[in-house]
Order: structure tokens, then sequence, then C-alpha cells
């Protein structure tokens, strides 16, 4: 396996989890039909834990965790080889981020309101953690811009767009939060689907510039 197929890995994983889980609700009858990603009938832990839907979802998210923890590992190698600084701040913040996506994905599916907590501080922290280790990458590369290859500068500028989307996003929870409107949790679940979506595809632009990269790796990885 080589590293950009772990960085395709923690891209895809998480998109086919989640929207397996939901259609698997579907076809089960236990789901709502709509397009979550516009209607905001369910949320992504609803989806995940109705019906069979919580065995796909944890048996692929519980892999993905050991998965984001190596993809930060290579990141951090990646971008020390190109800027010539040390990344320990990525790389633990990215696998502080995957543990506490354990703990999500541990608790999701209990009943209570301990239980419901602990879900709502694991996905909380992982989001946070996750995308500023995203956030610190991003930086780090734009200070090297001039000297990466044409294709990968505008992979990087994918990837800032994605974080512009992100504060949008936010805002946009946090605003609508604040005004109290009767839709207020069906704007929280369609923001939500959309930041979990763009929070994975910035793992795979990642993989593509890690294709294009002709950097050498500081250790063997078996084809």
């Amino acid at each position: 396996m080589r590293p950009h197929h772990i960085a395709w890995s923690v891209c895809l994983i998480p998109i086919i989890a989640a929207h397996g889980a939901f259609f698997l609700g579907l076809w089960e009858g236990v789901a709502r039909e709509c397009i979550p990603y516009f209607q905001g009938c369910t949320s992504i832990s609803r989806a995940a834990r109705e019906g069979n839907a919580i065995f796909i979802f944890r048996g692929l998210m519980m892999p993905t965790t050991a998965l984001l923890v190596f993809f930060w590992y290579l990141q951090s190698i990646w971008l020390k080889q190109i800027t010539d600084k040390t990344n320990r701040a990525i790389f633990t913040l990215g696998s502080i981020g995957a543990l506490f996506l354990i703990l999500y994905v541990n608790f999701l599916g209990t009943e209570g309101d301990f239980y419901q907590f602990m879900r709502r501080y694991g996905i909380t922290f992982y989001f946070a953690l996750t995308v500023l280790a995203q956030m610190l990458s991003i930086r780090s590369l734009q200070k090297v811009k001039n000297s990466l290859h044409k294709r990968t500068r505008q992979f990087l500028k994918a990837q800032f767009i994605l974080m512009i989307l992100y504060w949008c996003l936010g805002i946009a929870n946090v605003t609508i939060k604040a005004t109290g409107v009767s839709w207020a949790d069906q704007a929280e679940n369609i923001i939500e689907w959309h930041f979990a979506l763009y929070m994975s595809l910035y793992f795979g632009l990642t993989a593509m510039m890690w294709t294009r990269s002709q950097l050498n790796w500081r250790f063997t990885v078996n084809d």
C-alpha cells in the first residue's frame, strides 16, 4: 500500500460509512426519505444508529481512526521534507482528533444523557482538532507554494476554499442557533452533512498531492 492510498482511505471510508448507513436505514424502513444535504431530516449520528446501520458505521469508522493517525504521521513527514520544518503540532492535533472519533463511535447507539454528552463531546473535538490540523497543514504549504508543482498549487487552492466553507458553515450554524428559529435543528443537520463531506474531501486532495510528489518517504511502504 502506498501513502496516497492511506489518504484516499480516510477520504472515502467516512463518506461511504455515513451514506451507507443512511441508505440502509431507508432500505429497512427506519429512516425518513429525504435528501439530508438539503432537507436536514436527520443527522449523521441519527442515521448511523437506526436499525442495523450502526454495525456498518462502526465497522468502517473504527479502523478509520487508526488510518487517520497514520495519515497525520505521513503528512508530518511530507510537510517536513517540503518546508524543512518539523510539524509535530499537526501530527499531535490530528492524532488526538482521531482518538475523540473513537470516543464518538464507541458511544454511538447508547441511551442516556451521559452517553449523549460523550457522543457530542467526542464528535465536537474530532471535528475541531481535525480541521485545526488541516488548517495548519495548509498554512505550512502556503509559505512555500511558489516551490510547489502547478497542479499541487491548484489542489492547495481547493483546500483553502474548503477552509472558507468550514468558516461559513460554522458562522451560519452559530447564527441560526442564536436566532432560535423553528428550523434550527434541520439547519444544523444540513450543515453537519456538508461539513463532514468537505472535511473528507480535504484528504482526497491531499492524496492527489502525494501522488504527484517526487519526494522519498523515510520508511518503506510495501506495494
